[in-house]
């Protein structure tokens, strides 16, 4: 069976493996690995996975969201930012991969295919969070995306930050073609390798949280 990339809409126990795997050695926060087990939000969402000899080994999520109110609850803090959103967004989160390939640059593989489907679908704006000096935090940059800081970090949900969390933006009317000639730049043979033959189904809003 050749490498690929696909939406995940079974194989949910596989992909909660490979998240708590992934999240138990998370450095920067703590989480409860209960949470990252499929529930309603990841039905609603794009689960996107690679799949190597049989088995999923990387996985990221999107969830296209059109109200402020919801999406301000995912981050846990107010739209303060100085930037105005259309709605809706793209919200990428629950990113795992195992370490055995990470050389193989998958995480940045499934960000493309992610930034393809924003973009297919008219989407302007692609959102996330990470622990403020994350190794992502040039390549994110580099890729275009403007930096805002939450400083109430992650405190109300199952996660719970131990330092500043940065919230990413990605303007994809302005730099969404750069953002893909920087992955394309990056992991060619990723990208080459790991094939996404599906077409991007219809978009679907998440509610729950």
């Amino acid at each position: 069976m050749k490498n690929h990339i696909s939406f995940i809409t079974d194989r949910k126990n596989e992909i909660e493996a490979l998240r708590q795997q992934e999240y138990a050695n998370a450095k920067g926060f703590v989480v409860d690995l209960e949470t990252l087990k499929w529930k309603s939000s990841d039905d609603e969402s794009f689960v996107m996975a690679a799949e190597s000899k049989g088995q999923l080994v990387s996985t990221m999520r999107g969830e296209v969201i059109n109200e402020l109110a919801v999406l301000e609850k995912k981050l846990e803090c107010p739209w303060n930012f100085p930037m105005e959103l259309g709605m809706p967004v793209l919200l990428l989160s629950r990113a795992a991969t195992l370490s055995s390939y990470r050389n193989v640059g998958l995480n940045l593989v499934l960000r493309y295919w992610f930034i393809r489907l924003a973009m297919a679908h008219n989407i302007h704006f692609m959102i996330g969070t990470f622990m403020s000096g994350s190794p992502r935090e040039n390549t994110l940059q580099e890729m275009g995306y403007q930096f805002f800081e939450n400083k109430l970090g992650w405190q109300e949900s199952t996660y719970r930050s131990l330092g500043p969390v940065t919230v990413a933006v990605l303007n994809l009317q302005t730099d969404g073609e750069k953002a893909l000639q920087y992955c394309l730049r990056r992991v060619p043979e990723g990208i080459k390798e790991y094939q996404f033959n599906q077409e991007f189904p219809a978009i679907r809003y998440v509610r729950n949280l």
